[in-house]
């Protein structure tokens, strides 16, 4: 409430009617959104041409000057059925366990002030006995009208009816496994009032769904059959990774483009399983700003930190016959005429060959993978895997990998916690990332990790910066004179992929990663 308080000491108290919605700060665009709540009969009745000059002029007062300020006004209207919905909707956010129902509220209005008393059954009311229950719902409620706000909670003397009131054993288990957002700001779609599960809860398939994370990816795509543009948004809330993917047919162009990586966000929709990326999606169909409350996310099994040295694949510094490889750019280890946007960042390229194109139903057979530090190759990580089936005789004419090469070889189980300590707070980068990304996470799931890293797909990029006639490894590597020997080995495709990255660095592919 300090924003208020500057603002009617600025305006001597002239507009004291008015209440603060939300104020939205877009870091990266140097603005601010203010919402301001007017009373129902104030907008037309009371404020002006000259009485808006004046609100702005004061906003403008405790705003930076380096930042742009919108302000709108919605106009507040408070009657019995708004006032109980928000009641509701406050234990739905805050308490997901308390049942409170409608008959349960009651309100009533005099002159300016509304008056609701909630009539709380017996063991939800002693729950909330000593954490001053009142004062917090009548902050909570005092934003979303300009209504003056009473509030009272009584012990109803009933108790709780266990096979209605409480959840089940396994809801009661869900229930713990949610995560609390505050400060939704709607992007698209509908408010989301539900609270989101931890992403590693996710099934493959789930008709109503609702999650929550960071973007850590954001790409926008163009159907080649419609010429509608699509976004892939991935999100991790600390348990997990998650594909989205929305559509603009419906929506219209240019509403994704509001959101960026880094932002949070919670999503409604459904997901499903997407044959193009062989892994289940979150199809977006309502998705806000939120902010999310780190505490909530408790995994039952904790998450594995990093392995303080490596037991079964060792990196290897990288070095070659000539020089000229080891540095892409010089004939001696300098950055010099490296892209802006790869300096002080390392890049951690790699490449998995496998048993098939699912990652549900199939294996890797080798993982390799280059690290690139400003736009040097300094370590290369590189093992056959031993995906403890055979390997089909069609993947073998591709990699020319056979069993023999396996069969001593470490399973995954054994290779991911020493790529996570080699990747560890890198910027992962693969051709065709999705189908990478999908692989690695299953093993990271099956064994504890989380790979959050950024990930960039040399695919999109390329896609985004060149115009090829395709845009398969081989096909970019002779656009730009890449020498690519042994296609289809793991390290070989990284090397390549490394080099590729580089060049489209040079073109300004990166810039907007």
């Amino acid at each position: 409430m300090e924003f208020l308080t500057k603002f009617n000491d600025i305006t001597l108290g002239k507009y004291n009617y008015i209440r603060l919605r939300e104020v939205s700060l877009m870091i990266k665009k140097k603005s601010v959104n203010i919402t301001m709540l007017v009373p129902y009969d104030a907008l037309d009745r009371l404020i002006s041409e000259e009485d808006i000059e004046s609100i702005f002029a004061a906003v403008r007062e405790i705003i930076p000057d380096s930042f742009d300020v919108c302000i709108d006004y919605v106009k507040s209207y408070a009657d019995s059925e708004l006032v109980k919905n928000n009641v509701i909707e406050y234990f739905k956010i805050k308490h997901p366990t308390i049942s409170i129902d409608d008959d349960e509220i009651s309100v009533n209005f005099m002159e300016n002030t509304a008056h609701i008393k909630i009539s709380m059954k017996s063991s939800f009311y002693s729950y909330f006995a000593n954490q001053n229950l009142s004062a917090v719902m009548t902050e909570y409620m005092s934003h979303k009208f300009c209504n003056n706000i009473t509030l009272e909670i009584e012990d109803s003397k009933r108790d709780v009816n266990l096979n209605i009131d409480l959840a089940s054993n396994e809801s009661i288990t869900l229930l713990s496994r949610k995560v609390h957002t505050y400060d939704h700001q709607v992007v698209q779609g509908k408010a989301i009032l539900e609270k989101p599960k931890y992403i590693i809860d996710c099934k493959e398939v789930e008709e109503k769904a609702v999650y929550t994370g960071k973007i850590i990816d954001f790409k926008r795509m163009v159907s080649k059959k419609t010429s509608n543009s699509y976004y892939i948004i991935t999100i991790t809330d600390g348990t997990a990774n998650m594909i989205c993917k929305a559509f603009t047919r419906y929506q219209g162009e240019g509403v994704y483009d509001k959101l960026s990586i880094g932002d949070e966000v919670i999503i409604r929709g459904k997901v499903e399983l997407d044959t193009f990326l062989h892994d289940s999606v979150l199809i977006v169909k309502d998705v806000s700003r939120c902010i999310i409350e780190k505490a909530s996310i408790v995994l039952k099994e904790e998450l594995k930190g990093v392995p303080s040295s490596y037991e079964t694949v060792f990196p290897t510094k990288y070095t070659y016959d000539a020089i000229v490889k080891t540095d892409l750019f010089s004939d001696e280890k300098d950055v010099v005429g490296c892209p802006d946007s790869m300096l002080g960042k390392t890049f951690v390229v790699f490449d998995f060959e496998t048993t098939g194109l699912s990652a549900r139903d199939c294996e890797v057979i080798e993982i390799g993978a280059v690290k690139v530090v400003d736009g040097i190759i300094t370590e290369a990580f590189s093992s056959f895997a031993n995906p403890g089936i055979p390997i089909p005789e069609k993947i073998t004419e591709i990699t020319s990998i056979t069993d023999a090469d396996v069969v001593n070889a470490p399973t995954m189980d054994k290779i991911t916690p020493d790529f996570y300590k080699f990747s560890k707070d890198c910027i992962l980068v693969a051709h065709n990332a999705p189908f990478d990304k999908g692989f690695l996470d299953k093993y990271a799931k099956a064994n504890r990790f989380l790979f959050d890293n950024r990930v960039v797909d040399t695919l999109t990029v390329a896609k985004k910066t060149v115009v090829s006639s395709k845009y398969k490894l081989e096909t970019l590597c002779n656009f730009f004179d890449i020498t690519l020997e042994g296609a289809h080995r793991a390290v070989n495709d990284c090397e390549a992929t490394a080099k590729l990255l580089v060049k489209l660095a040079e073109l300004g592919g990166l810039d907007k990663f």
